[in-house]
């Protein structure tokens, strides 16, 4: 990845970091904590591949990534009109469950500790 897909990727995480947050009004979205994890640039700025943590169940979890996918227009509308890039990428919504895993990895790590009459 190149310095300038990075800084594009950086960029375009942080408006629709933004734009989630403040204009969209989806109420599987609004009930739902939403993070940005990363964003990864094609080298030709065609797509973007947007990783999404969403902290809830697994039901509400589903719910939030398929009103991500049907907001990808007016998110990548949105985009262009904030970013001031000659090609600005198209959408991809990835879950990302790294922080729940690593939340599990804890509690494990946690449980062992314990049992061998250590603290963490």
């Amino acid at each position: 990845m190149s310095r300038r897909t990075e800084q594009v990727g950086d960029l375009v995480q942080s408006v629709l970091a933004d734009v989630i947050r403040r204009r969209v009004k989806h109420p599987a979205l609004m009930s739902v904590m939403i993070s940005i994890t990363r964003v990864e640039v094609s080298a030709d700025f065609a797509r973007a591949k947007v990783h999404v943590s969403v902290l809830a169940e697994d039901r509400e979890r589903a719910e939030a990534m398929e009103a991500l996918d049907r907001s990808e227009s007016f998110l990548y509308r949105e985009l262009k009109h904030e970013v001031h890039l000659r090609r600005v990428p198209r959408l991809e919504f990835i879950e990302d469950r790294s922080m729940e895993e690593a939340g599990r990895l804890t509690a494990l790590m946690r449980e062992v500790a314990e049992s061998e009459g250590r603290e963490l």
